[in-house]
């Protein structure tokens, strides 16, 4: 029983705090008011409480990192189980490669995905022992971290990287996004659940802010599909029929983007398909087809490079 171990192994004051805690973050999903960071910080607590095999490892974990995304982990399950690194980027994801390859579940929250580059090695080193094998050597390996380019953001040169599209070629990857609480808290349990690595983008400039959630709530021990985009918006039959509707695909700030521009848009008569790419690989495709079978047209707002970024890269549907 995971649960009982956590709580024969960690101290019963720690326990009691990460608890309260908890159920704070679990009051705010539930009330809408949770901002992406806690919902990350939520979920990753609840499964480390629930499974002691994970393990996290992050540059100052112990003050809760920028976002608050692995806050109370070392305080609760001690420095074995949760790990303050040096800012060495490869040093840490090379650790959490060798415990996953050896029973454990590690997590690994970037400050700033785009430091991830020094891990590229590490990531692939994953993926790829995952795919070689057909899945059959487990490589539980969950990167969490805010990242994307922060369009107008002034984040400089070396912070606003694309490693999302860097990473795309890697076998045996999962390259997930989240631009809301709900679908940062439901994607990083089923990361933290799944036997293969993944690496999970969440929006820089939209981390500790609250914003709407789909349906006024978080909905707690939910877990999203690592394989499957969301239509956030569906453009009218009308604009449909008269030929001004137009499939866009977007993610990370590229989301926020596109919901402050739709009202505008309605405005001059023309409609979306807004789907969120919460899959970068795999490919939602079916989503995909499904939406340009309506309106035979398509935009993409990609946040990265002009070349090589990582919607341009994606196959045809």
């Amino acid at each position: 029983d995971g649960a009982a171990l956590t709580q024969a192994t960690c101290d019963a004051e720690a326990l009691a705090s990460c608890r309260a805690h908890v159920a704070a973050l679990q009051a705010n999903a539930k009330d809408g008011s949770i901002s992406i960071g806690d919902a990350l910080n939520l979920a990753i607590l609840e499964e480390m409480l629930a499974d002691p095999r994970i393990v996290i490892h992050a540059e100052d974990l112990q003050a809760g990192s920028s976002y608050n995304i692995p806050k109370l982990t070392q305080q609760t399950f001690g420095t074995l189980r949760a790990a303050d690194e040096i800012i060495d980027e490869g040093h840490f994801i090379g650790k959490a490669l060798g415990e996953g390859m050896n029973g454990y579940r590690p997590i690994v929250e970037l400050m700033n995905t785009n430091f991830g580059i020094y891990g590229i090695a590490e990531m692939s080193s994953a993926g790829n022992t995952y795919a070689t094998t057909g899945g059959q050597f487990q490589m539980p390996l969950t990167i969490i971290g805010a990242g994307g380019t922060a369009p107008n953001q002034n984040l400089g040169a070396e912070h606003s990287q694309p490693l999302h599209a860097y990473v795309m070629a890697i076998p045996g990857l999962k390259i997930c996004t989240a631009a809301s609480p709900e679908a940062a808290y439901g994607l990083a349990k089923s990361m933290i659940r799944d036997n293969g690595p993944g690496i999970l983008f969440t929006p820089v400039k939209q981390m500790k802010g609250s914003m709407p959630i789909e349906g006024g709530s978080v909905p707690l021990d939910h877990c999203l599909p690592l394989n499957k985009a969301k239509l956030l918006h569906r453009a009218s039959e009308a604009s449909v029929q008269a030929g001004k509707a137009v499939t866009v695909l977007t993610y990370l700030h590229g989301v926020k983007e596109a919901n402050l521009a739709l009202e505008e848009i309605l405005a001059e008569g023309m409609d979306v398909d807004l789907i969120e790419m919460r899959c970068l690989k795999p490919l939602d495709v079916e989503t995909i087809r499904e939406s340009l079978r309506r309106t035979h047209k398509l935009a993409m707002l990609d946040e990265s490079t002009y070349s090589g970024g990582a919607l341009p890269s994606s196959p045809p549907p």
